[in-house]
Parts: C-alpha cells; structure tokens; sequence
C-alpha cells in the first residue's frame, strides 16, 4: 500500500468530488473497514482527513506533510472521503475517542497537527474553530465543571456575569446557527438569520448588557469554560433552547447541515445529551 506523500494535486482534486457511497451494502462495507483503523498513524491520518475541506490546497498539503510516514493514509482518505454527510462527524468523534485512549504524545501531537491544518491557508472559519474546541475537549485538554445543581436557580435566574458569557458563546455560535453567515448579510444591512437566533437564544437576559461582537479565541475559550461551569441540569436546558431557535428560524423547520454540526458539537461540548432532531440527523455509529 502506498502513503499520503504518493498523492498528485490533481488526484486530490479528483478524490475530493468524489461521490459519497449510495448503496447500503457497500455502506456497510466502508463501516466494517473504518471500524477496524486503530493504529495511532492511521488514526492520525483519518482525523485529519475528515477535517479536509474540499478545494483548499494548502490544507492538503498539510495533510500530506503529517501523512508522508503513514502506510495505507491515501487509501483511508479515499475511503472517507466516500462517507455521506450524516456519518462524518460521527467517524471523527469516534476516531478522536480512539487517539484520546491512547498515550499522551500522540494526543498532543494530533492537537499540532489539527491547529496547523485549520490555520493552513491563514483564516480559520468558524465551524473550523468549533471543531478544534472540541477536539480539545476529547482529547482531555479540558472538561465540563458540573457544579451542584441549586432547584431554584433556572436560566432566567442566572447572574448576569453568566449571562454575558453564554452570549459570548452564542454569539460565536451565530455565525453558524442557523446558517452559515455570510458578508453579503452585512453589506446589504439585512438582519442575518444568526442575529435573529441570537436575539432569540438571549430572550431570558434582556438586562444582561450582551452583545453579539465576535470573541477572540480568549474570550471564546473563557466563555465556553463558564458556560460548562453551569449546574449539569441547566446545561440541557441551555441546548435545548439553542435547537429550538435554529430549527424556527431554518426553512422548513430543517436544520441545515453547519448548523446540526455546530449543536451537535455545543451539546458535546457541555456534555449535554443531543436533542432527538440533531442526533436524528447523524448516523448512529454504535457498535462500530
């Protein structure tokens, strides 16, 4: 089997329109195989293929830069790369798990690896971001503080420091819930859909002072940790309220695919059950 560093731009190129598989057998097939990629080279590989976006050639070089040494990493890319839609976030989960239950060096050395690969082409999209948090988050770099959960307190009782802070992490979350935002909103003044989930997320906390401002990586970080800090019981609460808002404000009450993404990942993040229409629209890897 030949590695990563064999692969052509060209090939890449190719490889990336290719078509996800269609036929439930070959499905089950591709499933059997990635249930078996274990080896910390080969899961290293798969990672950052699923975190590829399509067209960005530096991203690739990137990736094939920290394959070269890999056996069989171009073979799993084309692999993955058949996946649908539904069953790639759920690989990725599954593939970090992996590297997650494995020595300390190679989780650190997937965090370089998945940093340089989301700041390749020097601009890191916001679902980008998104990913790379909860990258961390299962690697072990951080967890969720489940303080006691006080009965009185509900989400309209919380202090306004807090509050500031969940619209911090909200804010962020805006430019992909409910759609991807794009700079055409901003230009032609048009309310953007995420303005409008964001005024509707932060309804309960109308005296808190928040703002939609984009945060810096500091801020985003501080944010997330103190929304993670809320009582274990708010926190489904918090999610819920975040799915509700996206699926009234998408067309057809459908979540888009960035927008089923980014919650799936906010409810993981705060170690929170998925909501049924946001796991509904992943495949359900159990077993694999």
């Amino acid at each position: 089997m030949s590695s990563g560093s064999e692969d052509k731009p060209s090939a890449a190129a190719s490889a990336a329109a290719a078509p996800a598989l269609s036929n439930p057998v070959e499905r089950a097939q591709l499933r059997a195989r990635l249930a078996q990629v274990a080896g910390p080279g080969q899961l290293h590989a798969g990672v950052l293929a699923l975190l590829l976006t399509p067209g960005r050639a530096r991203e690739m070089a990137v990736w094939r830069d920290e394959c070269r040494h890999t056996v069989g990493a171009k073979e799993l890319r084309n692999e993955l790369i058949k996946l649908q839609t539904a069953e790639r976030v759920p690989w990725l989960e599954k593939f970090v798990a992996r590297v997650g239950q494995g020595p300390l060096d190679k989780r650190q050395q997937l965090l370089r690896a998945v940093r340089r690969l989301i700041a390749a082409d020097g601009r890191a999209l916001a679902l980008d971001r998104l990913r790379w948090l909860a990258i961390r988050h299962a690697l072990g770099d951080v967890r969720a503080i489940a303080l006691p959960a006080a009965a009185e307190v509900d989400l309209d009782g919380l202090a306004t420091d807090t509050a500031r802070q969940i619209g911090r992490f909200a804010a962020f979350l805006s430019r992909i819930v409910p759609s991807p935002e794009i700079d055409l909103d901003v230009v032609s003044g048009t309310q953007a859909s995420g303005e409008r989930w964001w005024l509707e997320v932060m309804k309960p906390w109308p005296d808190a002072g928040a703002t939609r401002d984009m945060p810096d990586a500091n801020a985003l970080v501080a944010a997330l940790h103190d929304v993670q800090a809320l009582p274990w019981m708010l926190r489904p609460v918090l999610v819920r309220r975040w799915v509700d808002a996206a699926v009234a404000l998408s067309p057809a009450g459908q979540l888009g695919e960035p927008a089923a993404e980014a919650l799936r990942i906010a409810a993981h993040l705060l170690e929170s059950p998925l909501p049924p229409v946001v796991a509904a629209f992943f495949t359900n890897l159990e077993g694999a």
